[in-house]
């Protein structure tokens, strides 16, 4: 017979064993479904920033399902005031850009990038350079160019490629996205259950504060967007640039991804100064990342609050992260997955594990009334 201490020493490695191999069940699980869960968290951002008009109109007496249907509505008229007034010319601008812009600002750049340009402009690359190695060089070095533009725009805009599977994860998204706004209290009780009865008070509060941190984020990120677009469709057209709304809108639209989005943006801004005031490039170039300043680092601290910053590491380092594990899609929602990682570890492992009570929590008052 094996002593009890032994016995009992087996059983917890076995237990410990289980719990691993079930932990590792669990994470495949979650990798093999990654895009749908992604397509959920969209849905679900979604459908927080739809029910900000909702809250507003139910807090003025309106039934909520009316103020869904009153919101969609709202949301509709303007989609289609905007369809009818600015699309056309926007979309003008657009294939402009895409079929006349760009493939002209390759060629001043491959023609700029050539031998015969590069040493008349620097002669001291005769020096150390015969002409076919140069040569041989600058075709290296704009295949490159090529490769690496063909490969981030096949990264940014899968639906170049794949347009079927884009319409029918949005129509997902979208159909979600009603359901979540229709109905919210059965999704919240239904993630209540799957903690301890005597944890959910606290899961309630935590869940409440995730769904304040992403509102006030996802707001503060639409104005801050909209500000970008119209001070850059303004910076071009003072510098005299064309197609100053379709670069407006591209900037606008590419600023929701920090860092890698305004350099995204930039591309088209080049092309258009390359062909059209080759003089004012840098002066193009000041000017754009004047604006991404002043909105980034500006503007933004003073619309976000304290708790609901991030620090520019983590934002860096989380778009990286998921860019890598997820994609486009990660890509674009790093910056939401990484406010929820924050609040999830100041909440629970900070002030709960640890004990750090200073760590401050909205009042749930507040938060139970915008939820009514």
């Amino acid at each position: 017979m094996f002593p009890i201490e032994t016995r009992r020493s087996d059983t917890n490695v076995v237990r410990w064993l289980l719990i691993a191999f079930a932990l590792v069940i669990v994470l495949l699980a979650i990798w093999l479904v990654r895009d749908v869960l992604l397509l959920a968290l969209t849905a679900i951002i979604f459908a927080i920033l739809l029910t900000t008009p909702i809250r507003f109109f139910v807090r003025h007496g309106v039934n909520r399902a009316l103020a869904v249907l009153l919101t969609v509505f709202l949301i509709g008229a303007v989609i289609s005031a905007a369809s009818a007034l600015a699309l056309p010319d926007l979309f003008e601008q657009f294939r402009i850009l895409v079929v006349q812009t760009l493939p002209s600002a390759g060629q001043v750049l491959q023609r700029e990038l050539s031998p015969e340009n590069l040493t008349a402009r620097f002669p001291f690359l005769r020096d150390f350079m015969t002409d076919v190695s140069l040569a041989d060089l600058t075709n290296q070095l704009w295949q490159q160019i090529i490769s690496s533009l063909a490969t981030v725009s096949g990264q940014v805009f899968p639906f170049v490629t794949n347009l079927f599977s884009v319409l029918f994860s949005l129509l997902i998204v979208i159909f979600l996205s009603i359901y979540f706004v229709a109905d919210p209290d059965p999704h919240w009780r239904g993630v209540l259950r799957l903690v301890p009865i005597s944890y959910r008070p606290r899961a309630r509060e935590i869940l409440l504060s995730l769904d304040y941190t992403l509102r006030q984020f996802l707001q503060t990120q639409i104005i801050l967007m909209i500000l970008t677009g119209i001070l850059t469709t303004i910076a071009m057209l003072v510098l005299g640039l064309p197609l100053a709304g379709v670069l407006g809108v591209i900037s606008g639209l590419f600023s929701f991804v920090p860092n890698f989005g305004p350099l995204l943006a930039l591309v088209p801004v080049l092309a258009v100064t390359i062909i059209n005031s080759p003089e004012k490039v840098l002066l193009v170039v000041l000017v754009y990342f004047g604006i991404q300043f002043i909105v980034g680092q500006v503007v933004a601290p003073l619309l976000l609050g304290s708790e609901i910053q991030l620090p520019p590491a983590i934002i860096l380092l989380s778009q990286i992260i998921f860019g890598i594990f997820f994609g486009f899609l990660g890509l674009l929602l790093s910056v939401p997955l990484a406010a929820i990682g924050t609040v999830l570890i100041r909440e629970i492992y900070v002030r709960d594990v640890l004990g750090d009570t200073e760590v401050s929590l909205r009042v749930t008052q507040e938060y139970e009334k915008a939820l009514e």
